[in-house]
């Protein structure tokens, strides 16, 4: 595993319950395999180019804590850009923006762009290499 839990608890702003732990080493599990399943739609091998790279492990282990903290800390509160309160005669309001939900989901994990770009992954799909213009179509001759 290339987060531990220790690892990325010692970076968060928050103490987890027991069973907040034991979802958020379920989620280190899956945003590996999100990252490492990248790499193989993209037809590269994770584990080889680990070996050649050294930065790609230290850039996998930043984009999988990300991920998982991002889970952590927005993923209940997802959408909700503002809350507000009054004591007396009791009033409550919320708002929501979409905003969060490109970097996380409720209960999910989202490989970003940029993160894909931390890992030297292309961002976008379409072509990757260079071609050629077509040649052009004949033109008629005027009569």
């Amino acid at each position: 595993m290339l987060v531990t839990l220790p690892d990325l608890t010692s970076r968060l702003p928050v103490v987890l319950t027991p069973e907040q732990a034991a979802q958020v080493e379920t989620l280190l599990g899956d945003a590996e395999w999100k990252v490492r399943d990248a790499f193989t739609r993209a037809g590269r091998d994770f584990d080889r180019e680990s070996e050649l790279k050294l930065w790609l492990v230290r850039s996998a282990q930043e984009v999988i804590r990300d991920m998982v903290a991002a889970a952590v800390l927005i993923g209940p509160s997802v959408g909700r850009s503002s809350v507000s309160s009054t004591t007396g005669a009791e009033a409550d309001s919320e708002a929501f923006a979409m905003d969060t939900m490109r970097v996380t989901g409720f209960a999910r994990l989202i490989l970003t762009a940029s993160h894909r770009e931390e890992l030297g992954l292309p961002s976008t799909v379409g072509n990757r290499g260079r071609f050629p213009r077509p040649p052009r179509y004949p033109e008629k001759e005027a009569r």
